[in-house]
């Protein structure tokens, strides 16, 4: 079928006209759209994975947001301090003013280092209201941030008769293993865009932080404390059996050399190397890394006096000797100090 100019004009305005209403109900929809909290928190979340800080700074109030968490963060030290009586909390109150501007600082810094690099550390330091020397990534690893995973949007509730909105950013924390929803406030602005003002559960989020680190820490002491008892338990019989030789006093028999040498290398050795897996295998959660490198320090040093023994009874040297027994010194010392630090510890946590 032959259609007549007429008939093709009117078909090409209609198809003009289509494209236009399409084109025309895009925009509407766009101009719409980026007038949204579910806008704001899309290029929030594309301003981070480009690094971009002033598309970041645009659509955060960042002041806002870190004075909020700094103030979360300093209640929530200062709340889980039960056993303390009021006036020692009208003094830690006092502290927390002078500690409030390098930690703001510092989550600043972290957070505008984070936008712009990725990683939250920046080994910097601020000073406090006094001067004194604030490490930041110290007080960023401490307020949990820097082990956090997006996992997504849980949730954005919009009121729009007054313009503001709320959303839940669902999070994992690392550290911990545990996920966590933060309950991010956002407002309507003059131009019609929606801007994040404030994180207003993060006191929640220290107290969930600070009970799954209790948590972590009771399991690896219950469980390194396990360890030791176990392989402690059958170490303390062969030594004891050691120095029972030892104290016959005949080691001038090579005989007694020997079987002395034997001892050490096939029955000692492999329970303190087995103990040195085994602490080795244990997940350290970030509060215990001190204690748990003191107890690997210990059996390392256990180990290498041992080694140095072995090895005397076969060369009868005097500076192998003082070797061993330097070693010897700081296991005892490691192991002390070890033992100190779990009860500190203990008491912490109770």
């Amino acid at each position: 079928m032959v259609l007549s100019m007429r008939t093709k004009l009117k078909i090409f305005a209609a198809a003009i006209l289509l494209v236009l209403v399409v084109i025309g109900g895009g925009l509407a929809y766009f101009n719409f759209y980026v007038k949204t909290p579910e806008y704001t928190l899309k290029v929030i979340q594309e301003s981070i994975q480009n690094h971009d800080v002033d598309e970041f700074n645009k659509y955060v109030n960042v002041d806002n947001v870190v004075a909020g968490v700094t103030n979360n963060m300093l209640d929530s030290i200062i709340a889980s301090q039960t056993n303390l009586p009021e006036e020692a909390k009208v003094a830690m109150n006092s502290l927390a003013t002078m500690f409030k501007a390098p930690i703001v600082a510092s989550l600043q810094e972290g957070l505008n280092n984070y936008v712009k690099t990725g990683s939250w550390q920046s080994g910097n330091t601020t000073a406090d209201a006094q001067g004194a020397m604030i490490n930041s990534d110290m007080i960023l690893e401490q307020s949990g941030l820097t082990d956090l995973t997006f996992e997504g949007i849980d949730y954005i509730n919009t009121n729009e008769d007054n313009g503001t909105a709320e959303a839940g950013i669902k999070v994992t924390q690392s550290e911990i293993n545990q996920p966590f929803v933060f309950k991010v406030s956002l407002e309507e602005q003059a131009d019609g865009y929606w801007k994040v003002v404030s994180v207003d559960n993060f006191a929640d989020f220290i107290k969930a932080l600070e009970d799954g680190r209790k948590e972590f820490i009771k399991d690896y002491l219950s469980q390194t404390a396990l360890i030791i008892i176990d392989k402690e338990k059958i170490l303390t019989e062969n030594e004891a059996n050691l120095n029972a030789a030892l104290n016959l006093g005949t080691l001038g028999s090579s005989q007694t050399r020997t079987d002395l040498k034997n001892d050490i290398e096939n029955k000692i050795l492999p329970q303190l190397k087995e103990l040195q897996e085994a602490l080795q295998s244990v997940e350290v959660p970030k509060s215990a890394e001190t204690l748990h490198n003191l107890r690997l320090k210990a059996c390392e040093s256990k180990i290498a006096y041992y080694q140095d023994y072995a090895k005397w009874l076969d060369n009868k040297d005097i500076k192998t000797l003082r070797e061993a027994t330097d070693n010897l010194k700081k296991a005892k010392t490691m192991e002390y100090e070890a033992n100190l630090l779990t009860k500190r510890i203990e008491g912490q946590i109770k």
